[in-house]
């Protein structure tokens, strides 16, 4: 575990990324909040998401991770693979992972409206997790009644709220219709929008900050790659809109 950790204060509760060119463009993200990252296949959101979970680590908080994206070996690989070491923090308890193996069940309203709930029980009763992230959402929203994705929301959001926690959650952009997303986004205190975009002859991802509660700008854009000896890697380029 690094030896620059820091101890989580009272007076300074926030998530940085521990990345220097992301916070130092971004910002850190506060804490509680509720942050929804967003974004076509192969846009990043799992990079951002682990990107965000390695600092929330640093930064003194207790992660608890949902992955429906891989397993708990391959998640603790691929971040190890990215810098972000994270093997300490799991054998101590700091972080913990599960696997939600989605792409084998048959999914239909009910499934879904019954995971929704057992997931918002399951952060409800663990008291002693500053963070929670799920990685991701996609499929459980995709089969769901829009009054249970309502209420999947309106818990989450008390649970900010009320209970203090931080919770990521990411999501396909097909996952829900249009105007409900547009419900969604707006509960939200960060909100970050991935895309993958052609410049030169490389592709790139694109992120961009549509909100974040507390920056003194929005509509930032951040343009990155994903480096193996580094992980996210901010190129040049990076721009905020006018």
């Amino acid at each position: 575990m690094e030896g620059d950790e820091e101890v989580l204060k009272e007076e300074e509760k926030a998530i940085r990324t521990f990345n220097p060119e992301l916070d130092r463009k971004v910002g850190p993200v506060p804490a509680p909040c509720l942050c929804l990252i967003e974004g076509a296949n192969d846009s990043g959101k799992s990079v951002v998401a682990a990107q965000y979970c390695y600092g929330a680590l640093r930064s003194g908080f207790s992660v608890h991770y949902v992955t429906t994206e891989t397993s708990v070996k391959g998640l603790i690989n691929g971040m190890r693979n990215l810098s972000w070491d994270v093997t300490e923090y799991f054998i101590l308890g700091r972080l913990r992972i599960n696997e939600l193996h989605v792409k084998t069940l048959d999914w239909n309203p009910v499934l879904s409206s019954v995971i929704l709930r057992v997931i918002i029980t399951f952060m409800r009763r663990n008291n002693g997790v500053n963070v929670f992230i799920i990685d991701s959402l996609t499929y459980l929203l995709t089969h769901a009644e829009q009054r249970d994705i309502l209420n999947f929301f309106t818990q989450v959001r008390n649970l900010v709220d009320e209970n203090g926690k931080t919770i990521i959650l990411t999501i396909h952009q097909y996952a829900v219709d249009q105007d409900l997303f547009l419900r969604l986004r707006s509960i939200a205190d960060a909100h970050f929008v991935l895309s993958v975009k052609e410049m030169g002859e490389k592709l790139v991802r694109v992120m961009q900050v549509m909100k974040l509660k507390g920056a003194s700008k929005g509509g930032l854009t951040v343009t990155f790659e994903v480096d193996q000896a580094f992980g996210i890697k901010v190129l040049p380029f990076s721009q905020a809109k006018a």
